[in-house]
């Protein structure tokens, strides 16, 4: 197949994802009533760099009240590579300002970022949890007041070696997803990060260091291997499971002797 029909095929996909609707054929309607499609009253923000395109660049609905400092807020991204050569997603970074996207740029200072981006796959294998193993106890026995070893001899348990074992262990950040993001991108081919896609990837920008109310932006960088990258401000979403406040689309009549 020629790379202009592939390219137009991806391309009308990724603008379908950017529509909430799209009408329905009325061919074999009959008398029935055609269903109104919903629309979101927010769309995403499309954004075109060099032979990517990035659509429906968006914050999730959560709730009215949006997010809070400490949530965990989902982002809806579609990515388009256009290009004759794979390209692949390796970076992905929130902030709460513009500023401070540029600072980190310039600084390479992770305290800038309004949250960790991770990577979530419902269908990735889990991981058993491995409980801490206990230690054998051996031949030796416990005194009170030291622990005596095989040959007989007893060692004073002293107070340095006590209030270290009674120091808690340090713990890395336990992550819903992975901080480590590699996402290749076929030529002429599109990725989707949706959470609303059933047991789709998705894209979740964990223990937010800012409110989020909805209305707001979150500036998000997509770093990717070549070299590029894609700075937006990623609008809260619409919420899509109710019917308040909506806009609706309604198909336009059918045409005459159709």
């Amino acid at each position: 197949m020629a790379k202009g029909i592939i390219t137009a095929r991806r391309a009308a996909a990724i603008a379908l994802a950017g529509a909430a609707a799209a009408a329905l054929s009325a061919c074999a309607a009959g008398n029935e009533t055609q269903t109104d499609m919903k629309v979101s009253a927010i769309a995403g923000v499309n954004v075109d760099e060099g032979d990517l395109a990035l659509r429906d660049l968006q914050v999730e609905f959560d709730s009215a009240a949006g997010y809070a400092v400490g949530d965990s807020a989902a982002l809806r991204v579609w990515i388009g590579n256009e290009g004759d050569a794979e390209v692949s997603l390796t970076g992905v970074y929130a902030y709460a300002t513009e500023e401070d996207a540029a600072a980190d740029a310039e600084e390479s200072d992770d305290s800038l970022w309004a949250g960790t981006v991770t990577f979530v796959s419902p269908t990735a294998p889990v991981e058993p949890a491995t409980s801490a193993e206990e230690e054998p106890s051996g031949d030796a026995s416990e005194t009170e007041t030291g622990t005596e070893t095989e040959t007989g001899a007893e060692t004073p348990s002293g107070d340095a070696e006590s209030s270290a074992a009674e120091e808690p262990a340090v713990e890395e950040p336990a992550f819903e997803g992975d901080p480590a993001i590699d996402i290749a991108i076929a030529p002429a081919e599109y990725v989707r990060l949706d959470q609303a896609v059933e047991d789709g990837d998705y894209l979740l920008v964990e223990d937010l260091g800012t409110d989020l109310p909805v209305g707001s932006q979150l500036w998000v960088k997509f770093v990717f291997a070549d070299g590029s990258e894609v700075l937006a401000a990623l609008p809260t979403g619409q919420d899509t499971t109710g019917d308040e406040d909506r806009e609706y689309y309604e198909p336009a009549e059918e045409a005459e002797g159709h």
